[in-house]
């Protein structure tokens, strides 16, 4: 897929490289000569104009697209102008970066409809894994439900799938584990990282280290870490 990301900032340049990691080819537009020249290497294609100069905007192959990103984050006006030009363009489909609620008022107004939050989405998540003591990582589903990393406590090390008894014991789903590996940097160091083992087989003996990716209430998650 093709994608146009507007902003290189933190977010746009950390969407960038995540798309291009992905596989998929990324016009990156900015206007600080600096920050292009830092991306031209690492990102498909690197445009240095201003988003909000209609004459340039038109310049961009918008139409073969099959999305725009509007990274802006530190010029809500600039952010608004971009996303009004790319409106009266055509652009099929247009994802805004909201960092204000008057923002996304103005945003809904010209009928746009899908918006990203990043500094509230890392704000939610980052009080997800601080609610429960032990927690890696955490992902609100809805309100009702939760999908938690989570070290396997003292109690199961050496314990089986089988032996945990989640759905039983704690109306819990084990999603998978990821397992603790040691590898080599390029620079020779050891390395130490976290694999996903994919489908879990009922007889995997958990080990000091593993972490353990499960599916459940909150309620649910809280009992089976505190035992």
């Amino acid at each position: 897929m093709k994608f146009i990301v507007f902003g290189l900032g933190t977010f746009g340049g950390s969407l960038s490289h995540q798309l291009v990691a992905l596989g998929h080819e990324v016009i990156a537009v900015d206007q600080r000569l600096e920050v292009v020249d830092k991306y031209k290497h690492t990102i498909t294609q690197v445009i240095a104009l201003d988003s909000t100069n209609k004459e340039a905007v038109e310049q961009l192959p918008l139409r073969d697209v099959d999305a725009a990103i509007i990274g802006i984050g530190e010029n809500e006006g600039a952010n608004v102008m971009t996303a009004a030009l790319l409106k009266q363009i055509g652009v099929r489909r247009i994802i805004c970066r909201v960092i204000s609620p008057l923002q996304k008022i103005v945003l809904e107004a010209m009928n746009m409809h899908e918006f990203v939050h990043p500094e509230a989405t890392a704000a939610e998540r980052l009080a997800l894994k601080l609610d429960l003591p032990g927690v890696i990582d955490s992902f609100q589903i809805n309100p009702d439900y939760r999908l938690l990393e989570v070290a396997v406590p003292q109690r199961y090390i050496n314990r089986t799938i089988t032996e945990l008894d989640l759905a039983k014991k704690y109306c819990l789903v084990l999603v998978t584990i990821l397992k603790r590996t040691q590898n080599k940097t390029l620079f020779g160091h050891d390395k130490s990282e976290l694999k996903v083992v994919g489908i879990v087989p009922a007889d995997t003996k958990l080990q000091v280290g593993d972490v353990l990716l499960l599916f459940g209430a909150p309620s649910d998650l809280e009992k089976f870490i505190e035992g």
